[in-house]
């Protein structure tokens, strides 16, 4: 994981242009501060990324809740998050997700990484089931709750298709 100070004005290095797009909105919203406030992002200006993206609030106790659980992640991974914590999920899972998501909450700078997992999935009549290995590319930024500290995460994640273009 790269850190703050890998991070320049232009931004992390992402091969997928709809995430550049995304950064692009965030830092354009940051007006000059560090990150921007939740209440900065329109969700109406979002529409384009909202299938992709996971809002996630920090906990007092240091936990992370899923506030907006994306409709791409709830098919792909037959699961909708909304509403729970990471760490209802399988440790090593909860674990890896902890240490993203405090680093950015540390440094509060975005952060981002590419990674290869590999799903399984049923057919809808239960009669077949498959598994295929994909790979992805995330992006987590910060937002504030009014004032300087980051309070949520805006997170998006695409699956990177070997197309030339990206």
């Amino acid at each position: 994981m790269p850190d703050a100070a890998s991070l320049s004005d232009s931004g992390p290095q992402l091969s997928l242009p709809t995430l550049r797009a995304l950064y692009a909105y965030w830092a354009e919203k940051r007006r000059g501060r560090p990150m921007p406030d939740r209440a900065d992002i329109d969700p109406i200006e979002m529409r384009a990324w909202l299938g992709h993206l996971m809002l996630v609030e920090r906990k007092p106790d240091g936990d992370y809740i899923y506030r907006l659980y994306g409709s791409a992640f709830v098919n792909q991974f037959k699961v909708d998050m909304t509403g729970q914590a990471i760490s209802s999920l399988p440790a090593p899972q909860a674990d890896l997700l902890r240490a993203e998501y405090d680093a950015v909450v540390n440094s509060a700078a975005p952060t981002t990484r590419q990674y290869t997992a590999q799903f399984e999935s049923t057919s809808r009549d239960k009669r077949s089931s498959w598994a295929v290995e994909r790979s992805w590319e995330r992006l987590v930024l910060p937002l504030s709750n009014g004032g300087n500290a980051v309070g949520m995460l805006l997170v998006a994640a695409y699956p990177i298709e070997n197309t030339p273009e990206n």
